[in-house]
């Protein structure tokens, strides 16, 4: 029987494994998360912060599911690296997968960008479930909170904490939140003022101050805002453990439509792709409906189907709609 090996948590991971069972194929398959979590919906982690969102309802399924299909569930060791030539996953302990097909969803780490402090107490992003739980043990210590926001998760997470009772920022390094959306750009302005979130545009953070914890934020204007948290959503996968492998990469697995990478039966979604052709304006990671699109293309496939995945910008203005209250959203803005 052909073994298929996920790895990550990524949304796209349940996708692959639904669509693939779906088909009837008998495949043996084993999912390997990265962080020890079953897939799970990012753009959800900000309500786990506002308390809106319950931790069993950010999964994509529940574990049953992965009992009924026959999943092999690796989450307790720590991926290693991955001899492609020998088609071998090794994990701690010495433990190897073997595997026919790969399927890589995400990393086993995050990189931030080049942001002097960011190892200080107090620093985090808002791509993985375990980052989101401590962000919600620490709003305890904190009265006012920086948010680098990327995308609607970002802005999400700097509702939940203004629902906590916290004093927000948002940090913008160019003049708009969404350089590529004027129109939403200018609406978002006005619905987070009236929302009272603070937002400074055109000046970005390049330092985080402080003795161990975050105590402050340094802007490239050389202003000092007094924090507790600063949370900066955009963060992109380490892929050292892929180094030697022969993997096409730029900052991200470099791969075509139909999710191949250069490399037969090797497979890269989500947060750990970059299409080759054509390119994508904006995260490769941001929601959850083109994750689960990619896992499908992919399962296709290694089913001998070839569906091309078709990136869908996200509808910022129909995001506000769900993000701000409804107060904010008035036929004034």
């Amino acid at each position: 029987m052909s073994k298929l090996v996920i790895i990550g948590q990524s949304p796209a991971a349940y996708s692959a494994i639904k669509t693939l069972r779906a088909s009837g194929a008998a495949w043996d398959i084993t999912l390997i998360p990265t962080d020890g979590h079953l897939p799970y919906d990012r753009d959800l982690l900000p309500g786990l912060i506002a308390r809106s969102v319950k931790d069993k309802d950010v999964f994509c399924a529940p574990e049953d599911f992965y009992k009924d299909n026959n999943i092999e569930i690796i989450r307790d060791k720590e991926l290693s690296r991955i001899n492609f030539n020998r088609h071998k996953v090794y994990l701690a302990d010495r433990l190897q997968v073997d595997y026919d097909v790969l399927l890589i969803t995400d990393a086993p780490q995050v990189r931030f960008p080049e942001i002097k402090g960011l190892r200080r107490q107090g620093v985090f992003h808002i791509t993985r479930l375990d980052s989101a739980r401590r962000i919600g043990k620490h709003l305890i210590f904190v009265e006012t909170a920086v948010v680098v926001p990327h995308s609607l998760r970002g802005i999400l997470t700097a509702l939940a904490l203004k629902a906590a009772g916290k004093e927000v920022v948002l940090v913008f390094a160019q003049d708009k939140p969404f350089p590529e959306d004027v129109e939403a750009s200018a609406t978002l302005l006005k619905l987070m003022d009236k929302s009272a979130l603070r937002v400074i545009l055109n000046n970005p953070i390049e330092d985080i101050l402080g003795e161990g914890e975050a105590q402050a934020v340094r802007l490239k204007s050389g202003k000092v805002m007094a924090c507790e948290m600063v949370i900066v959503e955009e963060v992109v996968p380490d892929l050292r453990f892929l180094a030697d492998s022969g993997l096409l990469m730029q900052e991200r697995i470099c791969v075509h439509t139909t999710m191949k990478t250069n490399m037969a039966d090797v497979y890269a979604v989500d947060a750990v792709m970059e299409l080759v052709e054509p390119k994508v304006i904006g995260s490769y990671d941001g929601d959850t409906a083109n994750a689960l699109s990619q896992g499908e293309c992919a399962a296709s496939a290694v089913l001998g189907r070839e569906e091309h995945f078709q990136y869908k910008a996200p509808n910022l203005m129909k995001g506000f709609e769900s993000v701000f209250p409804i107060e904010a959203l008035s036929p004034e803005v």
